[in-house]
């Protein structure tokens, strides 16, 4: 407790002499809340957390070692939960009268307090994971891009001190994903990358590009601000949302941040945005002088880079192959090329700036000229594309949209049973020169089956006798049955990502007029790039405001002609499958538990409580038709999710 004092008070001089009491004042309990979150980033390690109080964060009550495996920590806390409270309930049962030795230290730390208030501190604290060894990861990783975020910022006419806002949204750790869809330092989510005009499509995802992400958190901070009018409003915004802080200010009738955090009880304003300000001042304290806090600190070497402008449409193969550059080191210095890209044929788009190390910076023009003279082998489609199929498609209607022979694209995906594909599940599409191998049970890539496929109709089942039967009849050969649902014979993909809960039909209303049910993540931004139609154009047609929001399952009239269809369709199957696969690449399912849904409950509470996107709670679900439409008692299942990267945290977890 002496030195968590100390601790307060060199925050306060450290401040005064530091930074402008205008822009980022921190007076009162603010101070008590940024000492706090600079013991969390440099005293505490990751395989510790301390026990506190929620609201009154002088009231720390402990530093605890925790077993490092997951589960054994959950166990571990559950266990320390119970402890503590019994020891606050059993003080207020003494009233501080023949106190054992742990009664007597947390006794100290509480001071003289009424029984009532004993026993409403027992269920008010919680744990805070430490986080000094990831601070200091991140503190270095921070110097890669810090210059050119702070030349952003300065040209942009905004405080220098919110280059360090990353420490919070992702500690710096430019891969960061979080669980519900949130990438790269400044951690956008894809509805509002969009709005601040970064390109997120199934090749480039610009969210993950420090410097074009940097001059959207730029706009994005200055617009709270001029909404706002205070930094600290700004930056509880940046994690809060600038109409909910707008909710607040009315409602506490202030736009004190102290007398927010005091009065506002907003049901969506927790810990986590309680407490957003003093974080990001306890970084900026921390990143201003780290050497006081790190002693073992160094500031890393300057990390330069040059940029190649792309001469032609070309793969991560035909550049790393002319170039002789490693795609690892392409990945290094590239965070916004998706990983699809790397495993695939996909090609990166002309003129796209490749950063590449700056040592090759005389050797730019050489370059652009070695990868201007490839040979484009995309002409007359030459290599294979890819088919992401849609829901109701089946191989002859693939064949027929591709104008490519049915037992080709059998062959060449190796394709056992052609009755067994599902919607987004990707189909190569063999080219002219792509080499055709007959299929059969020893070349063929088993797979697992997305979990619950339904038992298919009447209907169904004579479409895969009918595609069955073509098959043999092409090919000669007899096409294997699957009985075992644990494994499908389809080309490389991951098992778990499909479109099957997701209602992407398109329904033809009239001449070039096509009805859409609008779905999870989806915008009217979004419809205006697959289908090219202006906003304006689909506001007019659907009688919206401009202001107005859509929710998912509306219907949308959208203007396409009948020779588009087929590209809106792959436009949109591949901005689900990216949301997919963007997860799966960051994180696992480990166990799934059944919640039963109580008074109060909705959907957004119950993503916002276990930190899941809608897609993956609604695939979990037993019903096809699952609904945001809950009822008291209703049980529904919750995935269980985990990182599978250990550099990840959540820094801001209620």
């Amino acid at each position: 407790m002496k030195n968590f004092l100390i601790l307060i008070l060199f925050t306060q001089v450290f401040f005064n002499q530091s930074f402008s009491k205008e822009n980022f004042p921190v007076k009162g309990e603010m101070k008590t809340r940024v000492s706090f979150w600079i013991k969390v980033y440099t005293e505490a390690g990751t395989n510790q957390v301390i026990a506190h109080d929620v609201d009154d964060l002088s009231i720390v009550y402990n530093v605890i070692n925790t077993p490092s495996n997951r589960r054994k920590k959950r166990k571990f806390l559950r266990q320390q939960k119970v402890k503590l409270k019994n020891i606050i309930i059993s003080i207020a049962k003494k009233n501080y009268l023949n106190l054992n030795s742990e009664e007597n230290r947390v006794a100290k730390i509480l001071g003289e307090r009424t029984a009532k208030e004993l026993y409403r501190l027992s269920r008010n604290f919680r744990f805070q994971g430490g986080l000094k060894d990831r601070y200091l990861v991140g503190l270095k990783n921070s110097y890669k891009y810090l210059d050119y975020i702070q030349s952003v910022f300065s040209k942009q006419g905004i405080p220098k001190e919110l280059s360090y806002l990353p420490h919070v949204e992702s500690s710096f750790n430019y891969k960061a994903y979080s669980k519900v869809g949130a990438a790269g330092i400044w951690q956008f989510m894809r509805s509002t990358g969009r709005l601040y005009k970064l390109k997120i499509n199934y090749v480039i995802d610009e969210r993950r590009d420090p410097i074009k992400a940097t001059y959207a958190a730029a706009r994005l901070l200055k617009d709270n601000y001029r909404l706002l009018g205070r930094w600290p409003l700004a930056l509880t915004a940046y994690n809060h949302g600038p109409q909910s802080i707008k909710r607040a200010i009315k409602k506490v009738g202030s736009k004190d941040i102290n007398q927010i955090i005091e009065n506002y009880n907003g049901r969506r304003f927790g810990f986590a945005s309680k407490n957003f300000y003093a974080t990001f001042m306890a970084t900026v304290i921390i990143s201003k002088r780290p050497y006081i806090y790190f002693p073992q600190f160094k500031k890393p070497k300057p990390f330069l880079y040059t940029n190649l402008k792309l001469p032609k449409p070309l793969t991560i193969s035909q550049i790393t192959k002319a170039l002789k550059i490693n795609s690892n080191k392409i990945k290094d210095y590239n965070y916004d090329i998706r990983a699809s890209v790397y495993r695939s044929n996909l090609l990166l788009p002309r003129n796209y700036r490749l950063k590449i190390p700056v040592k090759y910076e005389n050797q730019v023009s050489a370059f652009e000229l070695k990868l201007k003279l490839i040979k484009n082998e995309n002409k007359g489609f030459d290599t294979e594309r890819i088919h992401i199929v849609s829901r109701g498609e089946n191989l002859f209607d693939i064949s027929r949209i591709h104008r490519v022979k049915m037992r080709n694209i059998i062959h060449f995906n190796q394709i056992m049973d052609p009755s067994k594909i599902y919607p987004g599940m990707k189909i190569k599409i063999p080219g002219t020169k792509s080499k055709i191998v007959k299929v059969s049970q020893k070349n063929s890539i088993k797979h697992k089956e997305p979990a619950e496929i339904k038992v298919a109709t009447k209907e169904e089942t004579k479409t895969q006798d009918f595609l069955t039967g073509l098959f043999t009849k092409l090919t000669g050969e007899k096409a294997v049955s699957v009985t075992n649902t644990n494994t499908i014979p389809l080309y490389k993909t991951d098992p778990i990502i499909h479109l099957k809960k997701y209602n992407l039909d398109l329904l033809k209303v009239s001449s070039n007029i096509y009805s859409i049910t609008v779905e999870t993540e989806e915008t009217l931004g979004h419809y205006s790039d697959w289908s090219l139609n202006t906003l304006r154009q689909i506001r007019r047609l659907n009688s919206l405001r401009r202001k107005g929001s859509i929710n998912i399952g509306r219907k949308i009239n959208i203007k396409l002609n009948d020779n588009k269809v087929h590209d809106f369709k792959l436009k949109r199957n591949e901005y689900h499958l990216s949301i997919q696969e963007d997860f799966y690449n960051n994180f696992i399912v480990s166990g799934k538990k059944v919640y039963k849904i109580r008074r109060g409950d909705s959907i957004s509470l119950i993503l916002k409580k276990f930190k899941i996107p809608y897609w993956l709670l609604r695939q979990y679900q037993t019903t096809q038709n699952f609904t945001d439409k809950l009822f008291v008692g209703q049980k529904i299942i919750i995935p269980e999710v985990e990182s599978t990267n250990d550099d990840d945290v959540d820094l801001n977890e209620d």
